[in-house]
């Protein structure tokens, strides 16, 4: 690393970091990425160290030992420290303020989304809006409706092995504040209806509700309108489904979507992100 390089290093490294610290002050994400400040404080700090390192290094070149593997490729090592801890930066960054790749652990998006699918997500100054596919957090103050066994986590055998504070739901926005939800009976059931018209699933299920669900959204309604600062999100996989295990060779039944239905409108602060696209299986999101 000649002296140059390492003045542009330091440059690269304080315009990210007075950026991380705009972005923080400005709140632009409702993400909260601890471990992403983490990573990205102690990538900022190698960051400073090589540099400060190799301009030591270069300043004193005459007073160094001449020998030995570290002298002979010092300039390199350095070089690459001082690259890596700069790329972590900019990853940890983008992670914390604009991109975050994630799992789908469960099947309430099927067939848009699948357990085991890899996605996207996008939450710089991120704003919901109607039919998004966005990532919910979840605790039990916000929504008690939401079931114990969900923050519960289990290990192969059966066994509790942790209860979370928090937890996420990947879900689609049907209706934002302001809408008027009714409902329309059909059996022992209802169709749900937004402004007027009833919502299907991209793949054309209707969303149906009973009793009970009726009564938790209208919870959320005032005059039959959608209270402002709430949404409610819905899972495409409204009804639920019969699929063949192809291992046992025997019929699994997956459940409908747990979602507004049961829990109730999602608060705006807890909608913290979109995702915009699928890592794997590569695809976009609709």
């Amino acid at each position: 690393m000649t002296l140059k390089k390492a003045y542009r290093s330091m440059l690269i490294t304080s315009i990210l970091m007075m950026l991380a610290i705009i972005f923080y002050a400005l709140d632009v994400t409702r993400m909260n990425l601890t471990w992403g400040f983490a990573g990205f404080t102690l990538a900022s700090l190698l960051s400073i160290a090589s540099i400060v390192l190799s301009m030591n290094t270069i300043k004193h070149e005459r007073d160094v030992k001449k020998s030995g593997f570290i002298h002979n490729h010092r300039f390199e090592i350095l070089d690459w420290f001082s690259f890596l801890s700069l790329s972590l930066m900019i990853i940890f960054a983008l992670f914390s303020f604009v991109l975050l790749p994630s799992d789908v652990e469960q099947n309430s998006m099927y067939p848009t989304l699948q357990p085991k699918d890899r996605i996207l997500i996008y939450h710089f100054n991120y704003e919901p809006s109607r039919h998004d596919v966005v990532v919910i957090r979840v605790t039990k103050q916000e929504y008690p409706l939401v079931l114990n066994s969900m923050f519960s986590e289990y290990d192969s055998q059966g066994n509790l092995t942790k209860i979370h504070d928090e937890i996420y739901f990947v879900k689609r926005i049907m209706a934002i504040p302001g809408d008027e939800i009714s409902f329309q009976a059909t059996n022992d059931q209802f169709r749900i209806l937004v402004n007027g018209e009833i919502i299907f699933t991209p793949d054309g299920e209707q969303y149906l509700v009973k009793h009970n669900q009726k009564v938790i959204m209208e919870n959320d309604l005032n005059n039959g309108i959608l209270k402002s600062g709430l949404y409610m999100t819905f899972g495409d996989n409204p009804n639920g489904f019969t699929y063949t295990d192809p291992d046992t060779q025997q019929e699994v039944e997956i459940p409908g979507s747990f979602d507004s239905r049961s829990f109730g409108a999602v608060k705006y602060n807890d909608i913290v992100g979109k995702v915009i696209f699928k890592i794997w299986p590569f695809g976009g999101v609709r």
